[in-house]
């Protein structure tokens, strides 16, 4: 039985008239293709970066490696800031395909695909087949949900999955059915990559749109709310519990200091201001944020939908808004509901339903003639930002100048054929020119990540050392390069600050030979026979050169270096295999 009010209609019916008839398989293999094509572009040619795509490679190869899929553990020690799913989902990758990076970001990769593929589902059956396109098209060439799409963390996958579900709970209330147990399945995974979080964006976002529309009495019985949230229960639940019992002090660390800590300490980590999403959105959504003030949604016909993804991204954005621990990444879940909106007002421009005002006057897609003089503009801006690349104090743009010039001219190209478009009222070529422009733009962006490796990523060092000293035990000096482990594929020894490893490493009972407090202990150890490694910063290194002796420099890469000691003859002592 529909939701629906009397007063209000939403299904394809109400929509304008619908494209040419051809089948939604087409739609669906058009969508996958043009994801597949930003989401796997040039996916295994960089290095990991530091530092969460390096932990999370690191956690599921050394699940893989040691078996032990229960505890994740980094830099072997246990590591509980995360439920497991993400790392499962990894180390099945790299049982597939092998210890890569290829490996380890598809399944990333496959979770925005999944996305995409969900919006398009919920806009075909709350909107119609033109917004459904549209929507996935606009969510699929968002320049912050794109960048996200190849950036191993587990805030693409929790998106997907809190998509899948606040969709799931609409099109329930729509058209009932089994709906409510996708997304009880989708929320009890989304506990399982993220935490709480993940049940808790979805389902206040329902409560808080049925209270909008009156229609919390029976809500409970609607949704099947007891079963199902039994069901997430029972998906996510029995980790945390064997991970309490096994691991001491765990649910005071993940519970309390992951989360409330977290939420509510002005000092616990990444500190930003109240408003710091909303410029997230307005640069991570160009340049569909550009055409916004120019979209009315006041000539289209009522529907819930529009509504329920107002309430998702707007809860979102508040939830994360109120947090004092921001990062960009963690707004994410505001995107595909907001793609839908934006989709919905083109539409209502472009295909104006018939008995609104629009529609009574001669038909015109030139309304939309914005779109091309704001792509070349945007284009411009690129092409300008990379002539001054030399006046940035980051080196990021004069690193990506390349890249940019490109990306600046077909903006600039794209957007002449996206006007010439319009003028010729051709409404479904120019969107499409606007989204293939976006697409080659954000391929083209793809190599600014090559060009930007050795800025964001250790993966060379760690690289050289494993090739020559494939042997040698490694120390690393104050700061935790999160690629060593990964790409030598053993222990390393810190010395200094612990960080993310402190929780483990408290846990670990050899602690004392692969965690160091000072200076006097490091060279102890650089004495000892056999091959060893010291990574440091440059400055460190040339402060305590004398201090090390006879050794040579085998990597270098950004601020840090990689030192081997030189034996000396007198040195050439037997080395023990204990």
């Amino acid at each position: 039985m529909s939701g629906t009010a009397p007063n209000e209609v939403s299904s394809p019916a109400f929509t304008a008239p619908s494209a040419p008839a051809t089948p939604i398989a087409y739609d669906v293999a058009a969508i996958v293709a043009l994801s597949l094509a930003i989401c796997l572009f040039h996916l295994g040619s960089f290095g990991l970066w530091e530092p969460d795509e390096a932990r999370y490679a690191e956690i599921a190869r050394e699940m893989l490696q040691s078996g032990n899929l229960l505890v994740p553990h980094l830099n072997y020690v246990a590591y509980v800031e995360k439920p497991p799913l993400l790392y499962w989902l990894t180390t099945l990758s790299f049982w597939i395909f092998g210890v890569s990076e290829f490996a380890a970001r598809i399944p990333v990769a496959l979770s925005a695909i999944a996305g995409i593929l969900a919006t398009y589902v919920f806009a075909l059956r709350a909107f119609g087949r033109r917004h459904a396109i549209l929507a996935a098209a606009i969510l699929a060439t968002t320049p912050l949900y794109a960048l996200m799409a190849q950036v191993l963390t587990t805030d693409m996958t929790l998106t997907a999955l809190v998509t899948i579900a606040t969709f799931s709970l609409y099109l329930h209330w729509h058209e009932g059915g089994r709906w409510c147990w996708v997304a009880y399945v989708a929320m009890g995974l989304a506990v399982m990559t993220k935490g709480p979080v993940g049940a808790a964006l979805p389902i206040l976002s329902m409560l808080i749109w049925l209270a909008l529309r009156h229609e919390l009495r029976g809500a409970i019985a609607k949704f099947r709310a007891v079963l199902g949230l039994m069901l997430t229960t029972l998906i996510a639940a029995p980790w945390f519990v064997m991970m309490s019992i096994r691991e001491p002090g765990f649910a005071d660390f993940y519970f309390v200091g992951e989360h409330l800590r977290r939420f509510f300490e002005t000092d616990y980590s990444h500190s930003e201001a109240f408003y710091f999403y909303v410029p997230v959105l307005a640069i991570g959504l160009l340049p569909w944020t550009l055409l916004v003030p120019f979209l009315t949604w006041r000539e289209a016909p009522r529907n819930p939908a529009r509504s329920l993804c107002l309430v998702a991204a707007s809860i979102t954005l508040v939830a994360f808004s109120c947090a004092n621990a921001k990062l960009i990444p963690y707004i994410l879940p505001a995107v595909p509901p907001l793609a839908v909106l934006i989709a919905d007002g083109l539409v209502a421009c472009a295909w104006p339903a018939a008995d609104s005002r629009a529609a009574r006057r001669p038909p015109d897609s030139r309304i939309l003639i914005e779109s091309g003089p704001m792509l070349a503009l945007l284009g411009a801006g690129v092409i300008v930002t990379a002539i001054a690349a030399p006046q940035f104090r980051t080196p990021y743009v004069m690193t990506a100048r390349p890249s940019l010039y490109a990306i600046g001219a077909i903006l600039i190209t794209g957007g002449v054929v996206t006007m010439l478009m319009f003028i010729m009222r051709r409404t479904a070529a120019g969107l499409g020119a606007i989204i293939v422009t976006l697409a080659f733009a954000l391929i083209a962006g793809g190599w600014a990540r090559l060009e930007t490796e050795p800025m964001r990523s250790y993966a060379s060092l760690s690289r050289a050392i494993a090739e020559k000293a494939p042997d040698a035990d490694i120390i690393c000096y104050h700061r935790y390069v999160q690629s060593l482990p990964f790409y030598n594929r053993k222990r390393i020894v810190l010395l200094g600050g612990r960080t993310e490893l402190d929780f483990g490493s408290r846990l670990d009972p050899n602690a004392r030979y692969w965690f160091m407090n000072n200076d006097d202990q490091m060279f102890r150890r650089w004495e000892r026979p056999g091959p060893i490694v010291v990574v440091l910063d440059a400055g460190d290194l040339a402060r305590m050169k004398e201090s090390f002796g006879d050794f040579d420099l085998i990597a270098a890469e950004g601020k840090k270096r990689a030192i081997l000691r030189r034996e000396r003859i007198s040195r050439r002592e037997p080395i023990s295999v204990n």
